[in-house]
């Protein structure tokens, strides 16, 4: 699966976990926010993919790919699903 289209799936699970979730949010905004978000990542010329080298609390390490739009981006998305993994700054 190309970095594009992983993103494009994760930005759809996203809009399903809001309709599922948060029942305040009207489904019109949800799919705006669904179409805006998709238009803007056919703008985007480059997506990458970061490597990080972590490592857990017993010293084990690992190598954990992460395809994101911006470094910032795949620091919060490494955080949030590797939340007890210490890591080195990534690389591409």
């Amino acid at each position: 699966m190309s970095a594009e289209k992983q993103i494009e799936k994760e930005i759809r699970e996203a809009c399903v976990f809001l309709r599922e979730k948060n029942q305040t949010v009207p489904s019109e905004t949800i799919q705006f926010m669904l179409d805006a978000s998709l238009e803007k990542l056919k703008n985007i010329q480059q997506v990458k993919t970061y490597w990080f080298d972590s490592w857990n609390r017993k010293g084990k390490t690992f190598t954990k790919k992460i395809i994101a739009l911006s470094l910032e981006q795949a620091k919060i998305i490494f955080e949030d699903k590797y939340p007890d993994l210490g890591y080195d700054e990534p690389y591409t």
